[in-house]
């Protein structure tokens, strides 16, 4: 068509748009916690890194894993306590 609107083009693209629009809604708490707990995973596995590079000296380690990484993102410098004093106890 020749300078007209194609209604079936423009009734699809309204109606993507609702559904992109309605699936951010819904699903945008469940993203921001998902991305949250990877950000702390991420920080978690960045302290045990650097606990192994600077402990390495004296010859104290941590496994670094993602169990490992998200307990110490999510409890912080307690948690990387508990896993060392895990480790040695276990061990």
């Amino acid at each position: 068509m020749a300078g007209g609107i194609d209604w079936n083009l423009a009734a699809a693209v309204l109606f993507g748009l609702f559904v992109l629009y309605f699936l951010l809604r819904v699903f945008y708490k469940p993203l921001r916690i998902l991305l949250r707990v990877l950000l702390w995973t991420i920080m978690g596995g960045t302290m045990i890194y650097l606990y192994n590079l600077f402990g390495a000296g004296w010859e104290l380690d941590v496994g670094l894993n993602v169990i490992s990484a998200f307990v110490v993102g999510v409890m912080g410098l307690p948690g990387l306590g508990a896993l060392v004093m895990l480790k040695y106890l276990l061990a």
